[in-house]
C-alpha cells in the first residue's frame, strides 16, 4: 500500500526544535507492507483522513523515520480480527483516529490501517465520511479534557422502551473554553453545552456567530484589554477552564478569570505549575487514550506513561458517539480533494497559519 512516511532523522528534528524553523517537506509518499492485525484488530480501508495541527508537528518535530504520519480517519472495515471488541463485520463505516508519527505500520495516512476494535466507532448512515474523519484528535481531546480531567459528567445514551436516548443534562454551572473556535473548542463546547453547564469562550468576533452555533452562550474578544474583567463580571464564580491554545498568555488569561473562585485548567501544551494560588494545571496529551506509554522527540524528548483510565474513557465515549451525534456535530469542513498530495498542501496550510474555523480533509477515493 502507500503511506505518508516520515523521513527526518533525529539530528535535523532537533535543529527545528532548536531554530523554530521547518528545514525540507520531512515526509514523503512511500510503499509499505499492508499491516497485519492481531487478533483483538480490525483492518480498515481509509476512504477520508482529516489533517490537525499534530500532524505537521509529528512531520517537523516528534516523527522518527520511517513512520506513518496522520491520526484521524473515516473508512470501512475490510477484516476483523476474532476477538476484536465492537461486534464488528466486513463493510462496516468506521471512524477514529490513531496516534500518527508514532509507528512503522500505523497512520492514518495511509491506504489501510489497523486499530484495536473499541478504540473505533460506527458512522451512522447520516454522516458522510468527510464529516465523521473529524471526531478523531479533536473530539477525544476535548472528551479526556473535560469528562476525565474535569469531571465533566458524560453524554452517555441510556435505553428507554428499546431505543436509545440522551440522558437530560443538569444545570452544572459554568466552564471556560479559551479559544472556542478551535476544533478541539469546538467539539468541547458541544459537550459542556450537552452536559448542561454555561458555557463562556473566547475568539476573534469574526467567530463569534460560529461559537454560538456550536452552543457558546457568551464569547469574549480574547485580544480586549478588558476580556478578563469583563468574564469575571458577568460570571464571577467560575472554576473550571479548558485552555485549547495553550501558547503565549493564554493559560494565564483562565487563571486570572478562575483565581478568585480557583479550581483547575486543562491545557493541550505543558505550561508548567500554575503561579496563581489556588489555580491548578492539567496537561493533557490525547495519545494516552490508546493505554501505551510512549515519547516524543526520543531519547531527548517527554515520555508519557500508560494510561488505562484514559483508554477506558475512549472506548466508553465512541461506544456512545453513534448515539448522539445529532447533539454533537462535526466540525466545519474545508475538503482539499482527493491524494496524498493533497495532504501534503493541506500540512503546509496548517504549518503556516492559514486554516481558521474550519477543518481540512481529503478523500482517497
Amino acid at each position: 500500500m502507500e503511506a505518508l512516511v516520515a523521513n527526518r532523522g533525529v539530528l535535523l528534528r532537533a535543529l527545528n526544535v532548536a531554530s523554530g524553523k521547518t528545514i525540507g517537506q520531512g515526509c514523503q509518499v512511500k510503499r509499505i507492507p499492508v499491516p497485519t492485525i492481531s487478533d483483538q484488530e480490525i483492518l480498515i480501508k481509509v476512504h477520508t483522513v482529516a489533517l490537525n495541527p499534530i500532524d505537521f508537528k509529528s512531520v517537523d518535530l516528534i516523527a522518527s523515520r520511517g513512520s506513518v504520519i496522520g491520526c484521524d480517519y473515516a473508512g470501512e472495515v475490510v477484516d476483523v480480527g476474532k476477538h476484536a471488541l465492537g461486534m464488528w463485520k466486513v463493510g462496516d463505516r468506521v471512524a477514529g483516529f490513531v496516534h500518527g508519527g508514532n509507528y512503522s505500520n500505523r497512520g492514518s495516512f495511509s491506504e489501510y490501517l489497523k486499530v484495536d476494535g473499541d478504540l473505533a466507532w460506527r458512522v451512522p448512515d447520516e454522516l458522510r465520511d468527510e464529516e465523521a474523519s473529524t471526531y478523531g484528535v479533536p473530539a477525544a481531546t476535548a472528551m479526556l479534557a473535560l469528562n476525565v480531567r474535569l469531571g465533566v459528567p458524560w453524554v452517555d445514551a441510556t435505553s428507554v422502551g428499546g431505543e436509545m436516548q440522551l440522558q437530560s443534562p443538569e444545570n452544572r454551572g459554568t466552564i471556560l473554553i479559551y479559544a472556542g473556535s478551535t476544533s478541539v473548542g469546538l467539539f468541547a463546547i458541544q459537550l459542556a453545552k450537552r452536559a448542561g453547564y454555561t458555557v463562556v469562550t473566547t475568539a476573534s468576533p469574526h467567530s463569534f456567530d460560529l461559537v454560538k452555533k456550536y452552543g457558546a452562550d457568551s464569547a469574549f474578544d480574547y485580544r480586549s484589554t478588558t476580556a478578563v474583567r469583563d468574564i469575571v463580571k458577568e460570571h464571577p464564580s467560575i472554576t473550571q477552564a479548558l485552555d485549547c491554545i495553550s501558547e503565549g498568555r493564554s493559560t494565564e488569561f483562565c487563571a486570572q478569570v478562575i483565581k478568585k473562585s480557583g479550581g483547575k485548567i486543562v491545557t493541550l501544551l505543558d505550561q508548567g505549575k500554575s503561579k496563581v494560588r489556588g489555580v491548578q494545571y492539567d496537561f493533557l496529551v490525547v495519545f494516552t487514550a490508546f493505554g501505551h506509554k510512549f515519547a516524543f522527540l526520543p531519547p531527548i524528548g517527554p515520555s508519557f506513561p500508560a494510561s488505562p483510565s484514559d483508554r477506558e474513557a475512549l472506548a466508553r465515549f465512541y461506544a456512545n458517539l453513534p448515539q448522539f451525534v445529532k447533539d454533537v456535530k462535526p466540525l466545519p469542513l474545508r475538503v482539499l480533494g482527493s491524494g496524498f498530495d493533497k495532504i501534503i498542501l493541506g500540512l503546509n496550510e496548517l504549518r503556516q497559519g492559514k486554516v481558521s474555523g474550519q477543518n481540512l480533509a481529503v478523500n482517497f477515493e
